[in-house]
């Protein structure tokens, strides 16, 4: 809002006349919240010379509102018009997207003059958010994706958020009504500021093309993932793709800073390479595929471990950082004290089984004990589940197993599968079902009566 201070009329003339006069053919414009308007004002000198500044005044909420005076292609706030003199200067106001429904009065006042101008609006955008387009390209016209562009509250360090460029350079946001400066980011480019960006409520601001330029030397490093967890027995390793995006072609040292103790590291052209490198060269625009193993030392902890790859270009040193995370292992163990079980014929049998995690650090979870019989056997598990077994830890399961009543003496093998959701493993144990006690005895009675039966018909044909 331009609020100029009042200027003197010069009083050498004729008291009855007034010094200035303003003319406005349409004095009261309708429009909606957050549109630019315009009033043309007509002005005439009736006396003197002297500069005159033109103040204006504002009555009922229109402080967020920016008043522009021109003069042609001249943003201008004065006059110093000759006696009888008459120009044309316009009165640009932008309003805001939030403002109510209602009708808003300004006073424009030169000298001794002045006028009442009215704005009228009809519709607002008040709770709606505003919307910011822009382009980011390189110095060839080509889109970069991936830019940062970091919005800041305008003339100042407050920052508001960061948006980032898709893979066309573009970026549509919504953001909330302001003035801000924009601070458009890319690494190997040259930073760009955008100032004073006005934002609405309910429209679309496009800045435009924000063009950055390539430096001489510069790298994108695209790892695949900063975070790679492995067990103790094995090595974290990270893919990096590194693109030498300068306008020269480089040699880039590789390194690492920050490393965990006793931990090596090795740089390789491939993943699956006992060979190490030091350094790779690229041609401007080239990019290239390495590895970055890292190596603990034997009695390493569970836990996560961060360091630095280091990237030296020719002008600037590039820092990744990067987590090498080292999980916990469980070893499930399955264990019956005999693997082989002797019973009688319609007896059932407990076979207590125990599940141990012989790992290190993790616990199996959610583990069942599953068993599979011959046709016609029943088994129950108990527990049913366990719903955890801590490293060095170990539990119990009782089977007990029931044959079918009418099943024939023989040897009968059930098989275990014992199931967490970290692994799983299988064993066998084999049932050995014997004839009942007096089965056996009746046998031999009926042995004994046979050959009792013998010797009597022998010797009773022997006498004869």
């Amino acid at each position: 809002m331009i609020l100029p201070a009042a200027v003197s009329a010069d009083s050498s003339d004729d008291s009855s006349t007034s010094n200035v006069e303003i003319s406005c053919t349409y004095p009261g414009k309708i429009i909606e919240a957050g549109e630019t308007i315009t009033f043309n004002l007509d002005i005439t000198n009736n006396q003197g010379t002297d500069p005159k500044k033109i103040r204006l005044d504002t009555f009922k909420g229109e402080e967020d509102w920016k008043f522009h005076i021109y003069a042609g292609d001249y943003e201008i706030d004065r006059l110093a018009m000759k006696k009888g003199q008459e120009v044309s200067v316009t009165l640009e106001i932008e309003t805001t997207g939030d403002t109510a429904v209602d009708t808003y009065p300004v006073r424009v006042a030169i000298d001794d003059a002045s006028i009442w101008l009215y704005v009228i609006v009809d519709e607002t955008h008040k709770d709606e958010m505003g919307v910011l387009v822009a382009e980011v390209v390189d110095d060839q016209g080509e889109p970069i994706d991936e830019a940062c562009i970091n919005v800041y509250k305008h003339n100042t360090d407050k920052f508001i958020t960061s948006v980032y460029t898709t893979s066309d350079g573009q970026i549509r946001t919504e953001i909330d009504q302001g003035d801000y400066d924009l601070l458009v980011e890319r690494e190997g480019y040259r930073s760009r500021e955008v100032k004073d960006v006005s934002i609405n409520c309910g429209y679309t601001e496009d800045i435009g093309t924000v063009m950055l330029e390539k430096k001489t030397y510069g790298l994108l490093i695209d790892f695949k993932s900063p975070i790679v967890t492995t067990t103790s027995d094995d090595n974290p390793t990270f893919e990096a793709v590194i693109t030498n995006i300068g306008k020269s072609d480089d040699v880039i040292k590789l390194g690492t800073e920050g490393a965990p103790d006793k931990w090596y590291f090795k740089f390789k052209e491939n993943a699956d390479s006992s060979e190490s490198i030091s350094s790779i060269y690229l041609d401007s625009g080239d990019q290239k595929t390495i590895y970055v193993e890292a190596i603990p030392p034997n009695s390493v902890e569970t836990g996560e471990y961060s360091f630095n790859a280091t990237f030296e270009s020719s002008d600037y040193l590039y820092e990744e950082g990067l987590t090498a995370g080292i999980s916990g292992t469980s070893n499930m163990v399955v264990f019956s004290e005999k693997y082989k079980y002797e019973i009688t014929k319609g007896d059932t049998v407990e076979i207590p089984v125990q599940i141990t995690n012989n790992g290190n650090g993790e616990a199996l979870t959610n583990v069942q004990t599953e068993v599979t019989t011959p046709d016609g056997w029943s088994v129950q598990v108990s527990p049913e589940e366990i719903a955890s077994i801590e490293a060095g830890d170990k539990e119990t399961v009782v089977l007990t197993v029931v044959p079918p009543a009418n099943i024939a003496a023989s040897e009968y093998k059930i098989s275990l599968n014992v199931v967490s959701d970290e692994e799983e493993e299988s064993d066998d144990i084999r049932i050995i079902i014997k004839e009942n006690s007096y089965v056996g005895i009746l046998g031999i009675l009926l042995l004994v009566a046979v050959i009792g039966g013998v010797i009597y018909f022998f010797r009773k044909h022997a006498r004869r």
